[in-house]
């Protein structure tokens, strides 16, 4: 497989996931939460650099290129795995959205106040969909695993070729 073919592969898998993600909120109502939001954006990164590369044609762009979306890839596994740990309630989430209690913190109203403004609707440690008893953060370690792994294996292939 040619690195231009793998970088088409890393586009349409990274389009592929946000048209997913992009679907089940806007369509089923499944609103992200901050840690959902921040897995979108390795996903962009993908498809800005992807698409530049393969408009370029440059040949070392686009090997460098390579790594800038697998290491995009491996950053969304270990987003969507701390997800999937806040979900599990093995890690703390962000104080943005997650049911932390902070109830003997706060003194006041005011200060009460503050913390409900602060405070997000979407709870990171309450997944809103499931698919085969997983969420969908850890559907999306999965997803990203899998991408980073048949990249390398394609990767490594071409190189022993040459």
């Amino acid at each position: 497989m040619s690195q231009q073919k793998i970088l088409i592969f890393f586009l349409l898998a990274a389009i592929s996931a946000l048209s997913s993600a992009y679907i089940a909120q806007f369509v089923f109502d499944f609103q992200p939460c901050i840690l959902c939001l921040y897995q979108r954006w390795p996903f962009f990164i993908i498809i800005a650099f992807a698409t530049f590369s393969l408009l370029t044609k440059n040949q070392k762009l686009q090997r460098t290129v390579f790594f800038i979306c697998l290491a995009c890839l491996l950053t969304n596994v270990a987003i969507a795995s701390y997800q999937v740990g806040v979900e599990q309630k093995i890690f703390r989430g962000p104080d943005a959205c997650s049911s932390n209690n902070h109830l003997n913190e706060i003194h006041d109203l005011e200060q009460l106040r503050q913390a409900l403004m602060k405070t997000k609707a979407v709870r990171c440690d309450e997944p809103q969909l499931f698919f085969l008893k997983l969420s969908m953060a850890a559907w999306n370690v999965i997803y990203c695993l899998f991408l980073a792994i048949a990249a390398i294996v394609f990767f490594r292939k071409k190189i022993s070729v040459i």
